[in-house]
């Protein structure tokens, strides 16, 4: 771990439906992170990102939960301090897989658990009613769940065009 090369590049994804900007900490600029993209950057940006407090990427708790921008290299989340190298614990960030295992849980109870544990944040609920649209998910009482949870409707509103 100790000899990681703070220059090399790394990806980070963010995590929202929409743009994601904020002031570079280790040269003049700013960083644009598109809406579900994922671009590289220095760790040694990212390290000074974190230390500064920057909510996108340390999360509720300034340890990575529920943060906006995730981290996709491991030795990076461990070098911040995100995740332990030998473990198998891992940041709690509401990513592709862990929607998906939340929509395809069995009982409407165990669906309301995890949508009241894991999906509180805004841009978490209008990411987790993005992803059962796409997913064209059919069970019609967690559809009703899941809107009155996010406040979303599940039917895109129809635009009129000419």
């Amino acid at each position: 771990m100790s000899n990681l090369n703070m220059n090399d590049k790394v990806y980070v994804k963010n995590l929202c439906a929409w743009d994601i900007y904020f002031r570079r900490i280790e040269r003049a600029g700013d960083i644009k992170i598109p809406s579900k993209g994922r671009i590289p950057i220095e760790r040694s940006e990212i390290q000074s990102q974190i230390y500064d407090g920057n909510v996108f990427f340390v999360g509720v708790d300034g340890q990575g939960s529920k943060a906006k921008v995730y981290i996709e290299d491991k030795d990076t989340r461990v070098l911040v301090g995100f995740e332990e190298e030998n473990s198998t614990k891992k940041q709690e960030v509401l990513d592709e897989k862990e929607m998906s295992r939340i929509l395809e849980l069995k009982t409407d109870k165990s669906f309301k658990d995890n949508l009241n544990k894991h999906v509180t944040l805004q841009n978490e609920k209008f990411a987790i009613m993005e992803h059962a649209r796409k997913s064209k998910f059919k069970d019609y009482e967690k559809i009703r769940i899941l809107e009155e949870h996010t406040g979303y409707k599940f039917e895109e509103p129809k635009i009129k065009t000419k």
